[in-house]
Protein backbone atom coordinates (compact mmCIF):
# COMPACT_ATOMS: atom_id res chain seq x y z
CA UNK A 1 0.00 0.00 0.00
CA UNK A 2 1.14 3.55 -0.61
CA UNK A 3 1.82 6.42 1.45
CA UNK A 4 -0.71 8.81 1.83
CA UNK A 5 0.77 11.95 0.77
CA UNK A 6 0.33 15.65 2.02
CA UNK A 7 -1.20 17.40 -0.28
CA UNK A 8 -0.78 21.32 -1.47
CA UNK A 9 -3.22 24.18 -0.55
CA UNK A 10 -4.03 23.79 -4.75
CA UNK A 11 -4.52 20.25 -4.46
CA UNK A 12 -6.63 20.56 -1.41
CA UNK A 13 -8.76 23.41 -3.36
CA UNK A 14 -9.45 21.23 -6.73
CA UNK A 15 -10.20 18.13 -4.76
CA UNK A 16 -13.15 20.08 -3.26
CA UNK A 17 -14.09 21.90 -5.97
CA UNK A 18 -14.57 18.86 -8.04
CA UNK A 19 -16.51 17.00 -5.66
CA UNK A 20 -18.69 20.35 -4.75
CA UNK A 21 -19.63 20.64 -8.70
CA UNK A 22 -20.49 16.74 -8.59
CA UNK A 23 -17.98 15.93 -11.08
CA UNK A 24 -16.54 13.52 -9.33
CA UNK A 25 -17.21 11.08 -6.03
CA UNK A 26 -15.42 11.26 -2.72
CA UNK A 27 -13.84 7.01 -3.50
CA UNK A 28 -12.39 8.26 -7.01
CA UNK A 29 -11.33 11.62 -5.26
CA UNK A 30 -9.43 10.11 -2.60
CA UNK A 31 -8.11 7.49 -4.99
CA UNK A 32 -6.66 10.08 -7.29
CA UNK A 33 -4.74 12.52 -4.56
CA UNK A 34 -4.28 9.14 -3.04
CA UNK A 35 -5.86 10.15 0.45
CA UNK A 36 -8.23 8.21 2.48
CA UNK A 37 -11.72 8.69 2.39
CA UNK A 38 -12.13 9.83 5.69
CA UNK A 39 -9.39 12.52 5.40
CA UNK A 40 -11.33 13.73 2.04
CA UNK A 41 -14.70 14.11 4.35
CA UNK A 42 -13.10 16.21 6.83
CA UNK A 43 -11.12 18.16 4.13
CA UNK A 44 -14.13 18.97 2.69
CA UNK A 45 -16.20 19.50 5.76
CA UNK A 46 -14.10 22.23 6.73
CA UNK A 47 -13.77 23.54 3.17
CA UNK A 48 -17.88 23.82 3.40
CA UNK A 49 -18.46 25.24 7.30
CA UNK A 50 -15.16 28.02 6.79
CA UNK A 51 -14.45 28.22 3.51
CA UNK A 52 -10.86 27.71 1.33
CA UNK A 53 -8.98 29.33 4.18
CA UNK A 54 -9.58 25.96 6.21
CA UNK A 55 -7.37 24.46 3.76
CA UNK A 56 -4.53 26.24 4.52
CA UNK A 57 -3.69 24.65 8.22
CA UNK A 58 -0.76 22.97 8.48
CA UNK A 59 -0.27 19.42 9.90
CA UNK A 60 2.61 18.63 12.22
CA UNK A 61 3.20 16.71 14.62
CA UNK A 62 3.39 19.26 18.27
CA UNK A 63 3.19 18.68 21.63
CA UNK A 64 0.39 21.22 23.13
CA UNK A 65 0.82 22.67 26.31
CA UNK A 66 -1.58 21.81 29.49
CA UNK A 67 -2.77 25.52 29.81
CA UNK A 68 -4.09 25.39 26.05
CA UNK A 69 -5.50 22.14 26.39
CA UNK A 70 -7.50 23.22 29.01
CA UNK A 71 -8.68 26.79 27.75
CA UNK A 72 -10.38 24.26 24.78
CA UNK A 73 -11.43 22.11 26.84
CA UNK A 74 -12.99 25.13 29.10
CA UNK A 75 -15.17 26.62 25.53
CA UNK A 76 -15.96 23.14 24.15
CA UNK A 77 -17.63 22.89 27.83
CA UNK A 78 -19.62 26.27 27.57
CA UNK A 79 -21.55 23.89 24.68
CA UNK A 80 -20.57 26.69 22.30
CA UNK A 81 -18.47 24.87 20.17
CA UNK A 82 -17.89 21.26 18.04
CA UNK A 83 -14.82 19.55 18.03
CA UNK A 84 -14.62 20.95 14.84
CA UNK A 85 -15.26 24.38 15.43
CA UNK A 86 -12.44 24.55 18.19
CA UNK A 87 -10.32 22.26 15.90
CA UNK A 88 -10.12 25.01 13.16
CA UNK A 89 -10.07 27.95 15.80
CA UNK A 90 -6.83 26.68 17.07
CA UNK A 91 -5.52 24.93 13.79
CA UNK A 92 -5.54 21.47 14.92
CA UNK A 93 -5.86 19.19 12.36
CA UNK A 94 -7.22 16.61 13.79
CA UNK A 95 -10.67 17.41 15.98
CA UNK A 96 -10.39 13.71 17.34
CA UNK A 97 -7.50 14.88 19.24
CA UNK A 98 -9.33 17.90 20.97
CA UNK A 99 -11.83 15.08 21.31
CA UNK A 100 -9.61 12.49 23.01
CA UNK A 101 -9.08 15.68 25.43
CA UNK A 102 -12.46 16.48 26.82
CA UNK A 103 -13.05 12.55 27.16
CA UNK A 104 -10.19 12.03 29.04
CA UNK A 105 -10.79 15.29 31.75
CA UNK A 106 -14.55 14.81 31.75
CA UNK A 107 -13.70 10.84 32.46
CA UNK A 108 -12.17 11.96 35.52
CA UNK A 109 -14.14 14.67 36.99
CA UNK A 110 -17.71 13.73 37.35
CA UNK A 111 -18.76 16.74 38.05
CA UNK A 112 -17.38 18.77 35.14
CA UNK A 113 -19.93 21.45 34.42
CA UNK A 114 -21.01 21.94 30.67
CA UNK A 115 -22.60 25.32 30.47
CA UNK A 116 -25.70 27.07 32.45
CA UNK A 117 -25.27 24.73 35.45
CA UNK A 118 -25.85 21.47 33.57
CA UNK A 119 -23.16 18.35 34.09
CA UNK A 120 -21.78 16.15 31.55
CA UNK A 121 -23.88 12.75 30.93
CA UNK A 122 -22.94 9.91 33.27
CA UNK A 123 -22.95 6.65 31.02
CA UNK A 124 -26.06 4.18 31.02
CA UNK A 125 -26.96 0.45 30.19
CA UNK A 126 -28.40 0.46 26.23
CA UNK A 127 -29.33 -2.41 23.76
CA UNK A 128 -27.69 -3.00 20.60
CA UNK A 129 -30.57 -0.98 18.79
CA UNK A 130 -29.50 2.02 21.20
CA UNK A 131 -25.98 1.95 20.40
CA UNK A 132 -26.15 1.78 16.59
CA UNK A 133 -29.01 4.34 16.23
CA UNK A 134 -26.07 6.44 18.42
CA UNK A 135 -23.53 5.96 15.89
CA UNK A 136 -26.00 6.86 12.82
CA UNK A 137 -27.01 10.15 14.57
CA UNK A 138 -23.21 10.80 15.31
CA UNK A 139 -22.47 10.21 11.30
CA UNK A 140 -25.09 12.51 10.57
CA UNK A 141 -24.72 15.42 12.73
CA UNK A 142 -20.66 15.22 10.87
CA UNK A 143 -19.07 13.96 14.37
CA UNK A 144 -20.68 15.94 17.10
CA UNK A 145 -20.21 13.71 20.49
CA UNK A 146 -21.59 16.29 23.01
CA UNK A 147 -25.02 16.53 20.27
CA UNK A 148 -25.18 13.33 20.33
CA UNK A 149 -24.34 12.54 24.07
CA UNK A 150 -27.19 15.22 25.08
CA UNK A 151 -29.52 13.50 22.67
CA UNK A 152 -29.62 10.61 23.65
CA UNK A 153 -28.45 10.35 27.42
CA UNK A 154 -25.64 8.79 27.34
CA UNK A 155 -21.72 9.70 28.57
CA UNK A 156 -18.90 11.41 25.85
CA UNK A 157 -17.25 8.49 26.49
CA UNK A 158 -19.60 5.95 25.69
CA UNK A 159 -20.46 7.95 22.22
CA UNK A 160 -16.31 8.21 21.55
CA UNK A 161 -15.96 4.29 21.66
CA UNK A 162 -19.24 2.91 20.23
CA UNK A 163 -17.81 4.88 17.25
CA UNK A 164 -14.18 3.81 17.59
CA UNK A 165 -15.34 0.34 17.27
CA UNK A 166 -17.87 0.64 14.60
CA UNK A 167 -14.56 2.37 12.61
CA UNK A 168 -12.71 -0.54 13.01
CA UNK A 169 -15.48 -3.51 13.00
CA UNK A 170 -19.06 -1.98 12.12
CA UNK A 171 -21.91 -2.98 13.53
CA UNK A 172 -20.60 -5.70 15.04
CA UNK A 173 -18.13 -4.08 16.75
CA UNK A 174 -21.07 -2.57 18.84
CA UNK A 175 -21.86 -5.81 20.18
CA UNK A 176 -21.34 -5.93 23.97
CA UNK A 177 -19.36 -8.75 24.75
CA UNK A 178 -18.93 -8.51 28.68
CA UNK A 179 -19.92 -11.86 30.05
CA UNK A 180 -20.17 -13.74 27.04
CA UNK A 181 -17.58 -16.02 28.43
CA UNK A 182 -18.69 -16.13 31.92
CA UNK A 183 -22.03 -17.50 30.94
CA UNK A 184 -20.48 -20.08 28.25
CA UNK A 185 -18.59 -21.08 31.38
CA UNK A 186 -21.85 -21.48 33.87
CA UNK A 187 -23.79 -23.22 31.02
CA UNK A 188 -20.63 -25.41 30.42
CA UNK A 189 -21.04 -26.26 33.96
CA UNK A 190 -24.97 -26.34 34.06
CA UNK A 191 -24.87 -28.86 31.77
CA UNK A 192 -22.38 -31.00 33.34
CA UNK A 193 -24.29 -30.91 36.71
CA UNK A 194 -27.01 -32.25 34.61
CA UNK A 195 -25.58 -34.86 32.83
CA UNK A 196 -24.09 -35.85 36.29
CA UNK A 197 -27.99 -35.94 37.81
CA UNK A 198 -28.81 -37.74 34.67
CA UNK A 199 -26.02 -40.28 35.25
CA UNK A 200 -26.72 -40.79 38.76
CA UNK A 201 -30.64 -41.46 38.31
CA UNK A 202 -29.89 -44.37 35.30
CA UNK A 203 -27.37 -45.31 37.98
CA UNK A 204 -30.15 -45.79 40.59
CA UNK A 205 -32.86 -46.77 38.43
CA UNK A 206 -30.49 -49.65 37.41
CA UNK A 207 -29.89 -50.38 41.05
CA UNK A 208 -33.21 -50.37 42.01
CA UNK A 209 -34.19 -52.81 39.11
CA UNK A 210 -30.81 -55.50 40.03
CA UNK A 211 -32.57 -55.41 43.58
CA UNK A 212 -35.96 -55.95 42.09
CA UNK A 213 -34.12 -58.73 39.77
CA UNK A 214 -32.31 -60.42 43.21
CA UNK A 215 -35.45 -60.10 44.70
CA UNK A 216 -36.92 -62.46 42.43
CA UNK A 217 -34.44 -64.78 41.66
CA UNK A 218 -34.02 -65.24 45.85
CA UNK A 219 -37.90 -65.75 45.79
CA UNK A 220 -37.88 -68.62 42.61
CA UNK A 221 -34.95 -70.00 44.43
CA UNK A 222 -37.03 -70.37 47.83
CA UNK A 223 -39.47 -71.52 45.85
CA UNK A 224 -37.65 -73.95 43.86
CA UNK A 225 -35.94 -75.34 47.51
CA UNK A 226 -39.88 -75.77 48.85
CA UNK A 227 -40.82 -77.77 46.05
CA UNK A 228 -37.92 -79.89 46.16
CA UNK A 229 -38.68 -80.34 50.03
CA UNK A 230 -42.57 -81.24 48.95
CA UNK A 231 -40.80 -84.22 45.96
CA UNK A 232 -39.04 -85.53 48.34
CA UNK A 233 -41.58 -85.81 51.07
CA UNK A 234 -43.78 -87.18 48.79
CA UNK A 235 -41.73 -89.71 47.92
CA UNK A 236 -41.33 -91.23 51.52
CA UNK A 237 -42.89 -94.28 52.37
Amino acid sequence: MSKKKRLSYQEKLKACRLYEQGNEGQVSIAKKYNISRSGFQAMYFKYKKYGPKALKMKSTNKTYKKELKEQIIEQYNTGRYTYKDLAIKYGILNPSLIARWVLGYNGSNKTAHRGKGGVTMKGRKTTLEERVEVVKYLIETEIDYHKTSKKFKVSYQQVYQWYQKYLVKGVEGLIDRRGIKKQKHELEENEILRRENERLRRALELSQAEIEVLKKNEELEEKAHLAELDIKNSMKP
